[in-house]
């Protein structure tokens, strides 16, 4: 089995010592251009990327390489359809950032509402913040990252209330101190939250989200945030990891009610050791015959 791995992967010794274990290992240093990907997939069964364009890659590939594994979850921008009439199945790691994510946004959760962030850069007025104790949190979404933050809020000591598919969501949203979003896009999520919705939350409510950034309005929010919010804390999913430049980002950063952060929700030591785990894992079980996190 031959295994290409076709950028800079910081895999550790004992994960590369694994690969060899499972195969003849290739591995290519930077990120590739879709001609250098291409080459650098050629004669390949197996292929580890991460950044490398795969998308765009998919439409021009030759018959060959079976399975590529990806060490992240969203892959909603891939081709699946097309990649599975060529024979080539994609696995993901589908875990790898609950911890992470869920936890970095309960920082922002805590941050927004006491007003860590403004006491931490000298803002000289102090006065009384909201507690996080007793007060109703309404995740939207009960799978890992919701599940998460739902068992921690409730060891905060706060009301915890989940909306899934199906649930009204406008019965709910004027009842939550705060409003999490814990989805992950879809063509049923992407919009969800529009004017309308922003508009009926609680006054002095206040909105966090470590989700894509297409399923709420950032217009509707803006103006929520002059009306009915007391303030939001995002986590901009959708743009890329530590884009400070992004439009969105900078549209967000300037107003004071707003904590926003460039894409870094998942980014720690443990949830990129274990989407490299998941990597291998994925590779391994495939060629045992028994294949899991296989998205197509």
């Amino acid at each position: 089995m031959k295994i290409h791995v076709v950028e800079t992967i910081k895999f550790d010794e004992k994960q590369r010592r694994r690969l060899r274990k499972l195969g003849e290992v290739k591995y290519f240093e930077g990120l590739p251009s879709v001609e250098e990907l291409l080459e650098r997939m050629e004669g390949a069964d197996v292929v580890c990327a991460d950044w490398a364009p795969i998308d765009m890659a998919i439409p021009k590939m030759n018959p060959g390489v079976k399975l590529i594994s990806l060490p992240l979850t969203g892959i909603g921008f891939l081709t699946l359809k097309e990649a599975a009439a060529k024979g080539i199945r994609i696995a993901n790691a589908p875990d790898f950032g609950t911890e992470s994510v869920g936890e970095f946004g309960l920082g922002l959760m805590i941050s927004i509402m006491r007003g860590i962030q403004n006491y931490g850069s000298g803002q000289p007025e102090i006065s009384l913040a909201p507690s996080l104790y007793r007060k109703r949190i309404l995740i939207l979404g009960q799978g890992r990252i919701g599940s998460y933050v739902g068992r921690v809020s409730k060891a905060l000591g706060m009301k915890v209330s989940f909306w899934k598919r199906g649930d009204n969501l406008a019965a709910m949203l004027p009842e939550a101190d705060v409003v999490y979003c814990a989805l992950p896009l879809s063509e049923s999520t992407k919009g969800l939250i529009g004017q309308a919705e922003f508009e009926m939350m609680k006054m002095g409510s206040y909105f966090v989200t470590t989700s894509h950034n297409q399923i709420y309005s950032h217009d509707s929010l803006l103006k929520a945030l002059n009306v009915n919010l007391a303030g939001a804390a995002i986590d901009l999913e959708g743009i890329n990891t530590g884009d400070y430049k992004n439009e969105i980002y900078q549209k967000f950063k300037v107003n004071p009610k707003i904590l926003v952060t460039p894409h870094v929700a998942w980014k720690s030591d443990y949830s990129v050791k274990k989407s490299h785990d998941t990597v291998i894992d994925n590779i391994q079980s495939f060629i045992e015959g028994s294949p899991k996190n296989v998205v197509n």
